[in-house]
């Protein structure tokens, strides 16, 4: 059963099956920041990731070197092999139509959806939920696990998704850690 079809009063019911999960890699944490980089990753696994290129957004100018070390990916890269923003805007829509998605930074995520949106001169036809998919995943263990030991349980649980996906500040890695996260929930919780 899909997800998105069940509902409870903090939201949708995702232990049906694994959510769609997304991350977004950005040029700095700065008001000027623009994506760079996007990765989804569908209930069965499947995930799919963008570089995404500034050159046809004259606007998208900052860069800071501290983000560029976190993330090792470098404006040249994105010049050189990104996608334009119409071109993964598109993709994502073909992918997403529909469907709520979930992030862990869900507040940043936005934001860099809309600029990315804006840039394509489109509109995104999925939703970002605003409720985090650590915040959800805490709430699971919550149901079976005192508040202290769920939080301690997430976080060795978060080490061990970590430890399946070590990849971490590239898009892609960090939705393969999401996933795993989940599943690894899941299973605890069960």
């Amino acid at each position: 059963m899909d997800p998105r079809d069940q509902t409870t009063p903090d939201g949708p019911l995702l232990a049906a099956q694994p959510p769609v999960v997304l991350d977004i890699e950005a040029s700095s944490l700065a008001s000027a920041s623009y994506p760079i980089e996007v990765a989804w990753a569908l209930p069965d696994g499947a995930i799919e990731s963008h570089l995404i290129s500034p050159a046809s957004v004259p606007q998208w100018t900052d860069w800071h070197p501290q983000a560029e070390r976190l993330h090792g990916i470098r404006r040249e890269l994105l010049l050189a092999e990104g996608k334009s923003p119409a071109c993964v805007c598109a993709r994502m829509n073909e992918q997403l139509a529909g469907l709520t998605v979930f992030s862990d930074a869900p507040v940043y995520d936005e934001a860099w959806l809309q600029v990315l949106f804006a840039a394509a001169w489109k509109c995104a036809s999925f939703q970002l939920s605003p409720l985090s998919l650590d915040d959800w995943l805490l709430g699971q263990l919550q149901r079976t696990l005192p508040s202290p030991e769920a939080r301690q349980r997430l976080g060795e649980l978060r080490h061990q998704a970590r430890q399946a996906a070590p990849l971490q500040h590239r898009a892609h890695g960090d939705v393969q850690y999401l996933h795993e996260l989940w599943r690894l929930v899941m299973q605890t919780s069960a």
